[in-house]
């Protein structure tokens, strides 16, 4: 049950952490936690989850914040790596994972650009139906990518770190309470 409880403490935090940069502590354009809820999710719950708290994540905040009517490939731009980024997961060390969730991120947010700006060109009106009107939709789009890069870069890190550290002290703790538990026990008797 324990296992239980952690994982819906850790979605609801990371629902918590997205909802609320996205809707009450804008960090700036692009600036955004939801590609380390992705990844976070994706590699310690799985893909499934992932998908659904993404999900959740862009409804709930898009019923506060608006969306235009691009937003299928907003949630999609989200969603599609939200199915792929565990196949970036890793079983080895800690700073292995932590590199492969950063370039999980990266390649997430590479998606996302691609993708939704095919949107904006496609659905907006902003750019001519060619091979230029979508050459200009990139290309004015790149300051954008780069506050996402950046973001990604320091946020998925960051977020990977925190969960090994928390990891790594939880199986300390057990450890050690087992220990005592052994060492009680034997007082005991």
């Amino acid at each position: 049950m324990l296992k239980l409880r952690t994982k819906y403490l850790f979605m609801t935090i990371l629902f918590l952490a997205a909802f609320l940069e996205r809707t009450m502590f804008d960090f700036g354009s692009n600036v955004e936690l939801v590609t380390m809820a992705l990844v976070l999710s994706s590699f310690y719950l799985g893909r499934r989850e992932s998908f659904w708290l993404i999900l959740v994540i862009m409804v709930f905040t898009d019923l506060i914040i608006g969306n235009t009517n691009i937003f299928i490939f907003t949630w999609t731009g989200f969603l599609i790596p939200a199915l792929f980024v565990r196949s970036f997961y890793s079983k080895s060390n800690q700073v292995s994972k932590i590199v492969r969730g950063s370039l999980a991120g990266i390649a997430s947010i590479g998606f996302f650009f691609i993708w939704t700006n095919f949107g904006v060109w496609l659905l907006s009106g902003m750019y001519p139906k060619n091979g230029l009107g979508l050459s200009m939709s990139y290309i004015n789009a790149l300051p954008f990518l780069r506050y996402q890069a950046i973001s990604t870069l320091t946020f998925v890190p960051l977020g990977l770190t925190l969960v090994e550290i928390l990891i790594i002290l939880r199986r300390k703790f057990k450890f050690e309470k087992s220990l005592r538990s052994k060492y009680d026990l034997k007082l005991d008797i």
